[in-house]
């Protein structure tokens, strides 16, 4: 329920109350928190003022969108308000438990093309990660040099020598055995960033009490490949929290993370007695007062190079973290910098913000984190109460500045309508931000439709400078592409696909100039040149929106006022990994060819299909050729590969079990290292 903020001026007195419960914790030493169940000093009365001053304390800091907090009693009193107003007999949200892990999927002009190993000499030309921004790496499955290619898609990070085709090592990462899984992957020169997800051991209930979240931990692991057959640990980082995203900017790397609070107990009813349950809500928000800090933020622990701890502190000073002016949870949300030159894994500057966030966007000057409708908070604790008056959704864009390598500063925060498709909808260029947006109200009687917003900081608040409403009435937004500082291109679809281009010049007056309704939709969109654009995605039946099969589309774009399709082809039933991650897309500019994994399941395994179709998009669309990785594998039914590699005059290819080579020009070739 809203609350009038109070004036800044009543912070002081609402803070000397909390502080006779929740706030002594910060200088307590461990073991001086009453037991589990014990009641509250004085009475009922008594208890209630203090929640209420507690729950105050929230609107009592300054009004602006976002407030950085002054220490570590003013930010224990905002999760305490927050989770007191959260508490029920089975704890801090019914006793759910939320967490995640490393995943390898969420692209710039084109898959990049690099020419250099770590030592300056010459190295066959190869592709490398498909991004979202030029100069901005992101993290993947898989990462080459030309001489070597590193991936972790078995869970191990293998490194394979290209000339020879064999595995030469196997990295070993520090830590607890069998409990580190490695994720994603990023490769500065001679220097591998191992980023990987730590399994947590199950934490039996002690004493009737038992953890409110449940752990999780991400180590980031920095590894020498000077000699690639005897790769050298240099150091890992252990952080409580969940791994999102990570971006790298020449040697420095961001990385943003969510962290429940990693040591808050609760309790539960004994029986199904209602004055059990009461007793057990009592006794949850007892414990929630008795907290201290450290049982709500996030900590490091550095490792040496042979996995023992060299030191373990706060991740964040409780100065260096943030509030909405909205709460938003009671998660650490927290942007990362490391210094790969330095040769350790711990960070060296970071910001925080108790929030969570879910989608992730790099330029080389700004980096926003969006927390959208699929938030646990969103669904369980924030606001859902309120849309049975038909609101939508909303999504909420934190902006840092990383600019400067040597430090992460937060700068501004905004609200907009709807949800956000990915981290393709959101660009910044000369401080503008552009974010494409999907409304979906709740209410039967009101249809969906999608925006462009265009926003630029003003102070802490991302301000709305323009937009354009009414894109795809009774639609969702399924492919965003920046193409330009001045255009920009959305695809939304239900039965068609509207392709609008959209003139963002004017930031204060977007407008759209053009608009293609076709069969089918484009889930990725990719520019061959500037009057020239690449769509993958789903054929479709115009009637019922039913999808058919693998589509890929070239548009005409040289007139914005009338976009063409000039060229299709489909493949029935067929899909790509493409059609949701952007990192399997590879388009080779020396041969004007894209090669395109495809997976088409059957009836029986003849039928089926899974490899490369590889496709020349030089003035018009036609199929090169297709590689198979099927044959010969009789365990095999028709998966296509996660990622495709150019190296040289050959084309690898990535799957679950190993790599397949083959030669770009005739497309012979076949299996090449098993992996497994």
């Amino acid at each position: 329920m809203p609350r009038s903020p109070l004036p800044s001026s009543t912070l002081p007195a609402l803070l000397s109350i909390t502080l006779l419960s929740g706030l002594a914790a910060c200088s307590e030493p461990p073991g001086t928190r009453a037991p589990a169940g014990s009641p509250p000093s004085g009475s009922t009365t008594a208890t209630s003022r203090n929640d209420t001053a507690a729950s105050a304390a929230i609107t009592a800091l300054p009004a602006s969108l976002i407030e950085r907090f002054s220490g570590c009693e003013q930010l224990l009193t905002y999760y305490q308000a927050n989770a007191l107003e959260q508490v029920g007999p089975y704890g801090i949200g019914g006793g759910s438990y939320e967490g995640g892990w490393l995943d390898d999927g969420e692209d710039a002009a084109s898959s990049g093309v690099a020419s250099q190993d770590s030592g300056g000499s010459p190295s066959p030309e190869h592709s490398s990660t498909n991004v979202q921004e030029e100069g901005v790496d992101e993290a993947d499955i898989v990462k080459t040099d030309g001489r070597i290619i590193v991936t972790t898609i078995t869970g191990r990070v293998q490194v394979v020598d290209v000339a020879t085709e064999e595995v030469i090592s196997t990295v070993r990462l520090p830590g607890r055995q069998d409990q580190v899984y490695p994720g994603e992957l990023l490769l500065h020169g001679s220097t591998l960033v191992v980023l990987s997800s730590e399994w947590s051991n199950w934490i039996p209930a002690d004493d009737g009490r038992q953890l409110a979240f449940q752990g999780s931990r991400t180590v980031v692991t920095t590894v020498d490949l000077s000699d690639p057959a005897d790769p050298r640990t240099l150091g890992s980082a252990r952080i409580e929290g969940t791994y999102q995203s990570a971006r790298m900017v020449g040697d420095t790397v961001r990385m943003v993370m969510v962290s429940e609070p990693p040591s808050v107990e609760q309790t539960w009813p004994k029986d199904g007695r209602l004055s059990s349950e009461e007793e057990a809500e009592e006794a949850n928000r007892q414990l929630i007062r008795d907290t201290e800090i450290d049982d709500w933020i996030p900590h490091v622990q550095v490792l040496n190079a042979d996995g023992t701890t060299r030191s373990t502190q706060p991740l964040l000073d409780c100065g260096d973290i943030s509030r909405p002016r909205d709460p938003a949870g009671l998660s650490t949300m927290s942007v990362l910098s490391f210094d790969i030159g330095s040769g350790t894994p711990e960070p060296t500057s970071g910001a925080g913000l108790v929030a969570s966030g879910s989608t992730v966007y790099a330029s080389t000057d700004r980096l926003i984190v969006a927390t959208n409708r699929w938030d646990p908070w969103r669904w369980t604790g924030g606001d859902i109460s309120e849309w049975g008056d038909g609101s939508t959704a909303k999504t909420d864009l934190h902006s840092f500045d990383i600019s400067d390598p040597s430090g992460t500063t937060y700068r501004a925060s905004g609200t907009v309508d709807g949800y956000l498709l990915s981290q393709w909808a959101l660009d910044e260029e000369d401080g503008v931000i552009r974010v494409a947006t999907t409304t979906d109200p709740r209410a039967a009687s009101q249809d969906s439709e999608s925006s462009l917003v265009m926003l630029r900081e003003d102070g802490d608040t991302l301000a709305e400078t323009g937009r354009v409403d009414g894109l795809g009435l009774t639609e969702q937004v399924r492919a965003v592409r920046y193409l330009s500082p001045d255009l920009a291109a959305i695809v939304t679809f239900r039965q068609t696909d509207p392709l609008y281009l959209i003139d963002t010049s004017d930031p204060t007056g977007p407008r759209v100039t053009g608009e293609l309704k076709i069969p089918g939709y484009s889930a990725y969109l990719h520019p061959i040149d500037e009057d020239t654009l690449l769509g993958v995605g789903q054929d479709a039946d115009p009637e019922t929106g039913e999808t058919k099969g693998l589509q890929v589309s070239l548009f005409d774009i040289s007139d914005l006022g009338a976009p063409k399709q000039t060229h299709v082809m489909t493949w029935e039933d067929g899909y790509s990994p493409v059609e949701w991650d952007h990192r399997a897309f590879t388009y080779w500019p020396a041969t004007d060819q894209v090669f395109l994994p495809m997976s088409r399941w059957a009836e029986t395994k003849q039928e089926s299909f899974g490899g490369v179709v590889v496709l020349d998009v030089d003035q018009a669309l036609t199929e090169d050729g297709r590689i198979s990785v099927t044959p010969g594998r009789d365990d095999y039914w028709g998966e296509g590969p996660s990622r495709t590699i150019v190296i040289g005059d050959q084309l690898w290819t990535l799957d679950y079990e190993g790599l397949a080579r083959f030669d770009r020009a005739t497309l012979a070739g076949g299996w090449a290292v098993d992996l497994r």
